[in-house]
C-alpha cells in the first residue's frame, strides 16, 4: 500500500511539473515607440522590446534605405534601425512589424526620414490624405484589434478637412494662427485655431476656439514638416484615442482668400452652443 501511494504521489508530482513547465500564459509583446524620425543625415536609433515570447521583424516593403537588426529575438531585447543619408528628395517613409510566434500580436513601427522644416508649412493649405486611428490601453500600448484607417483625396473639397496655416502677423496679438475647413454635404464650416511649435521637442500645440468658452487643446508630435507633406501624431481624447494623419499640400493661401476668410469670420454671429466659429454656405 505504501509503495502504491508513493508511486501515485510521484506520478502526480510529475504531471504538475509538466504543467508548470509546459504551460505558460498568453504571448505578451510591446515596443517602446511606434514612430521613428530621422533627419537627412545617416544615423541609428534603438527600440526596446518587452516580451515573454520569441519575436520576428518583417519589413512591409522592399525599402533598402534602412536596415533593422536583429530580425529575430527572444523575450526582452532591442532593435536597432539604421538609415542611409537622404540625398535626393525631402521625404521617405516605410514601416516594419514586430510579430509574436503565431502572429497573434503585431506591433507596427513607422520609419520616416525627411527635412523637418516647420516654416515650410506656413501660408500653405494642407488637405488630409490619410488618417489612421487607434485606441490605446491604460499603459499607452496599441490595441491592434481596434485599429482603423480612413483614406481621403486631399484635392477633393467635398470630404475630409483642410488646414490653413497663416503667418505670424495675421492677428493683432502677433500669435500664429489658422483655420480648419470642414466639408459637409451642403456647406463649409471653419474652426479657428492658434498654434505654437516647439522645434526642440517637435511638438505642435493647437488651441481651437469654441463657442463654449474654453478652447479645445491638442498637442501633436510633428513627424514630417515640409513644403509638400505634413505628418503628425497625437492623442485627441481622454480615453486614449490616437490619430496619425498625413496631409498633402493643396495650395498656397492667396491674399484674396485670406481676406475672404477674415471677412466671414468678422461677420459671423455665434448663435448656439457647439456651432462652428463661422461658415460659408
Amino acid at each position: 500500500m505504501k509503495k502504491r501511494t508513493h508511486f501515485l504521489m510521484t506520478a502526480l508530482l510529475a504531471v504538475l511539473t509538466m504543467c508548470f513547465v509546459g504551460c505558460k500564459g498568453p504571448d505578451d509583446l510591446h515596443v517602446n515607440t511606434q514612430d521613428l524620425w530621422f533627419g537627412l543625415e545617416a544615423g541609428s536609433q534603438t527600440i526596446e522590446v518587452t516580451a515573454n515570447c520569441e519575436w520576428t521583424v518583417t519589413q512591409n516593403d522592399d525599402a533598402t534605405w534602412y536596415t533593422v537588426t536583429p530580425t529575430t529575438g527572444k523575450k526582452d531585447g532591442t532593435i536597432t534601425v539604421t538609415v542611409e543619408p537622404l540625398e535626393d528628395g525631402d521625404f521617405r517613409s516605410s514601416s516594419f512589424v514586430v510579430t509574436s510566434p503565431k502572429g497573434h500580436i503585431r506591433r507596427t513601427v513607422f520609419v520616416s526620414q525627411n527635412k523637418l522644416d516647420f516654416n515650410g508649412i506656413i501660408n500653405k493649405i494642407f488637405g488630409v490624405m490619410k488618417v489612421e486611428h487607434w485606441i490605446t490601453d491604460y499603459y499607452g500600448e496599441i490595441i491592434e484589434d481596434e485599429y482603423k484607417q480612413k483614406t481621403y483625396d486631399p484635392y477633393d473639397t467635398t470630404t475630409g478637412y483642410l488646414l490653413y496655416f497663416f503667418d505670424e502677423d495675421t492677428d493683432s496679438d502677433h500669435n500664429p494662427n489658422g483655420v480648419q475647413r470642414d466639408h459637409h454635404e451642403d456647406s463649409v464650416v471653419y474652426w479657428e485655431f492658434n498654434y505654437n511649435y516647439d522645434p526642440v521637442n517637435q511638438n505642435l500645440h493647437f488651441e481651437f476656439e469654441t463657442t463654449e468658452g474654453a478652447p479645445e487643446s491638442y498637442d501633436c508630435t510633428v513627424l514630417t514638416a515640409s513644403d509638400s507633406l505634413f505628418r503628425f501624431i497625437h492623442m485627441f481624447d481622454s480615453i486614449g484615442r490616437w490619430e496619425r494623419a498625413d496631409l498633402r499640400k493643396v495650395n498656397t493661401i492667396t491674399p484674396q482668400e485670406l481676406r475672404e476668410i477674415m471677412t466671414r469670420k468678422q461677420n459671423f454671429v455665434k448663435h448656439k452652443k457647439g456651432s462652428p466659429i463661422f461658415n460659408m454656405d
